[in-house]
């Protein structure tokens, strides 16, 4: 069995030091040093520091030198086996035919080093939280195994034909489909920031529309104390809310421009591949026929505006590496794109999860807002009634009830407003489209998504109504896709419940 490569001991040892020198400081900072410290208390505590980071530092290294020498992988004529671990060894062995996601990635530290880690994955669910096998070689190698892997999954055995016809597809032209160009990544981050900010502001604007109006019936000079820290309030606040907006905005621009960097996508016979990220390079590969569903999705300003983003929900498919790989359930296929580009892009890559025309859609707006109605009146009604009780108890004047009296029912007006708006969108998107075996879901409301799945994938249909809405025959559809915990319904709202027993039937076929 092959060992990993040296590489991963000395990329790990370099991370490993600056891990230490932390853990040092936050373990003994408050044993040997204050706010009081003098320098004289610091050169007394730097010895302690030394040695504190020297016996961390050490217990790094015997780590990482028994996970090298415990840790290997062996590409076998119809297996790939792997073992890895120190105090809790794990032995793997992964049949090629039975191989879904193969990912590479590498980060900063393995790049200056050469190296990279693959993982790959049979896509269950027992082990959707971490990857099977993991390989950690030079960058070179890593490429190779990952074309070699993917010709093996196909024929299921490995010969020296299979590793020359790998070298000879890595040796190939890529032309990747799509390029997540700069003008892209500043206008997707743009629209982010709009899509946050614009329901922000909508909601502090009215709110201080109607707290000014309240304020200006209990006068200013009676605010008094109380009345300033009010206004104090509504400052700190309007600062924490344009505060937030800066650092959302350069966050955003810091993951388009760095998560995304240099993001393609590339369809190689039966496989298709992503690769992006500066820092941490990934390169996840996976096949076509295990793709679940593909979701296409737009935030409230992305659709006045014309553009949509694409993402996979693919069994298995993980974008870590390690032993604490999390399922990433949903992974981006398409980051920002215009919405009248979409079939363009899926018929290049996925042409078999184009979206269908919407065939049905809601067939009342009320059962929207029903519930949400019924359970917030009864919750305003009772803060409200008791409030009003309490200060009646303790002599307040008339004026000041009529005021918390106003403030309260004019932002329960808001309230409604949004969700009476909330409820006219998702009247107008939620709908289903069925046409030969393939299933289009319309689901949401303010943000928009369409779900586009194969009828093989499901696996169950669930009927969500209540005794009016089935005397009126309407319900809302949950359907059950294979496998991902995580992320396997599909829901749509308030459609004729003749549509269940039609899904049914596709069960059965």
């Amino acid at each position: 069995m092959k060992r990993f490569d040296k590489g991963y001991i000395y990329s790990g040892l370099l991370t490993d030091f600056f891990y230490s020198v932390f853990l040092v400081f936050i373990l003994l900072k408050d044993f040997f040093l204050d706010e009081e410290s003098a320098s004289e208390d610091i050169a007394t505590a730097a010895p302690f520091f030394a040695i504190g980071f020297i016996v961390i530092y050490l217990c790094f290294v015997v780590y990482r030198i028994m996970y090298y020498k415990t840790s290997g992988y062996e590409l076998t004529d119809k297996e790939i086996k792997c073992n890895r671990g120190v105090l809790f060894r794990k032995r793997s062995v992964l049949d090629y035919k039975k191989v879904h996601a193969i990912n590479k990635k590498q980060n900063i530290i393995q790049r200056i080093f050469g190296i990279a880690v693959l993982t790959v994955d049979s896509g269950s669910a027992n082990t959707s939280h971490q990857a099977e096998i993991t390989i950690i070689e030079k960058n070179a190698v890593v490429d190779s195994l990952l074309d070699e892997l993917n010709s093996l999954k196909e024929s299921g055995v490995r010969s020296d034909a299979s590793a020359q016809q790998a070298e000879e597809v890595l040796l190939s032209d890529k032309d990747s489909m799509y390029h997540f160009t700069s003008g892209k990544k500043m206008l997707y981050t743009l629209i982010n920031i709009a899509s946050t900010a614009f329901f922000t502001a909508l909601f502090a604007v009215l709110s201080i529309i109607v707290i000014g109006l309240g304020k200006g019936m209990l006068q200013l000079d009676f605010l008094g104390t109380w009345g300033q820290y009010f206004l104090y309030a509504i400052l700190i606040t309007a600062g924490a809310i344009l505060l937030f907006s800066i650092f959302s905005f350069i966050g955003s621009i810091v993951h388009s421009f760095v998560g995304y960097y240099d993001f393609t996508v590339t369809k190689r016979d039966n496989n298709i591949q992503i690769s992006y990220g500066l820092l941490e390079k990934h390169t996840n590969t996976f096949s076509y026929d295990r793709i679940k569903a593909v979701k296409i999705s737009q935030g409230l300003v992305q659709r006045i505006l014309g553009f949509a983003s694409i993402k996979l929900e693919v069994i298995g498919y993980t974008v870590s590496s390690g032993d604490s790989d999390n399922n990433a359930g949903l992974g981006i296929l398409i980051p920002f794109c215009k919405y009248d580009e979409i079939d363009e892009i899926l018929g290049k890559v996925l042409p078999d999860y184009i979206p269908t025309e919407k065939k049905t859609k809601s067939v009342s707006i009320f059962p929207f807002m029903s519930w949400f109605l019924l359970i917030f009146g009864i919750t305003v009604g009772i803060i409200l009634t008791g409030t009003v009780a309490v200060m009646k108890l303790l002599d307040a004047p008339a004026t000041a009830l009529y005021t918390v009296t106003f403030v309260t029912l004019g932002l329960t007006a808001i309230v409604i407003l949004i969700k009476l708006a909330s409820a006219i969108l998702a009247y107008h998107t939620n709908g289903l489209a069925v046409e030969n075996g393939k299933i289009t879901a319309y689901s949401g409301s303010f943000n928009k998504n369409i779900t586009v799945f194969m009828a093989k994938h499901l696996v169950a249909v669930e009927t969500v109504t209540t005794p009016l809405r089935k005397k009126r025959g309407i319900s809302s559809l949950v359907m059950h896709l294979k496998t991902n915990e995580s992320s396997n319904e599909v829901k749509v709202h308030i459609q004729k419940d003749t549509l269940s027993d039609e899904l049914e039937k596709m069960l059965m076929l």
